[in-house]
């Protein structure tokens, strides 16, 4: 049986996920025997950089709803004893052995309303953190949200994070099309936080529904194109006949309120985190 090794130090257990970007696996302290989460990017990856820097400026606050950030480095994996001949960016990460939320919300079928609320709350604080530190996440979704062994979220995969500057836009226009803002989907230099604020919007509405709202935020959609002209109740409607009137008429007008808010197409239109 082949022994990897990351870190000179991490064990592979198992092979836990993969992205776009890197391979997440399941390692043990050769040192201390404990279990730890290790993402291996591919391709010497710009993202590592981003997310090293990202968690090295949120790990500084303990128990902030963020991925614990352990150790990361740059050499080769080591296979049955022998080095490989190039060397493999890494980051050691706690492991959380529970689903992460969106497993959690399939499994479920969509989560009551009060259930939804109370984990949401924490989610944003975890995402208020982020921006009082001067990140933008940029990439919030319920793949991204893992839960401890208390079904607290943490958050994490911080890859695609920015970083605020007085008045800066961005202007690379990454994340998740499903969970993107109009103006990203639209290529205009946009402001991150309320670009996280829309994407937590859409997560919002995955939570209960266990679906989504609208496919993406584009005015040719048709669903998202009724939230643009406000015609809520048009909308319900719609989402009805799609998931279940019931499950619609059970929804409170104050979680339609925020939704609406949230995704509006103006990010003036959509509230601050607090």
């Amino acid at each position: 049986m082949t022994t990897e090794i990351i870190g000179k130090e991490y064990l592979i257990v198992k092979y836990l996920d993969c992205g776009a970007t890197s391979t997440v696996y399941m390692v043990k302290s050769i040192e201390k025997g404990t279990i730890y989460a290790a993402k291996v990017f591919v391709n010497h990856s710009k993202y590592f950089f981003t997310e090293v820097e990202a968690l090295k400026r949120l790990s500084l606050e303990k128990n902030n709803g963020i991925i614990n950030l352990i150790e990361y480095g740059d050499e080769p994996i080591i296979k049955d004893g022998i080095p490989e001949k190039e060397s493999s960016q890494y980051i050691i990460m706690d492991y959380l052995a529970n689903n992460d939320l969106f497993m959690y919300v399939k499994q479920s079928e969509g989560l009551n309303e009060e259930i939804a609320k109370l984990i949401f709350y924490k989610i944003l604080k975890a995402v208020e953190h982020c921006h009082k530190s001067g990140i933008c996440h940029r990439d919030i979704k319920l793949e991204n949200i893992l839960l401890n062994e208390n079904n607290n979220p943490i958050l994490c995969d911080f890859g695609y994070a920015g970083f605020i500057k007085d008045s800066d836009k961005f202007t690379d226009f990454i994340g998740t099309n499903s969970y993107a803002s109009p103006e990203i989907l639209e290529g205009i230099p946009y402001d991150g936080i309320k670009s996280d604020i829309f994407s937590l919007g859409v997560l919002l509405f995955c939570m209960i529904f266990c679906n989504y709202g609208f496919a993406d935020a584009a005015k040719q959609n048709k669903m998202y194109r009724l939230i643009i002209r406000k015609k809520y109740n048009l909308f319900w409607e719609k989402i009805g006949e799609k998931l279940g009137k019931e499950k619609v008429n059970n929804i409170s007008p104050e979680f339609k309120q925020l939704f609406f808010k949230m995704v509006s197409y103006s990010p003036n239109e959509r509230p601050s985190i607090k």
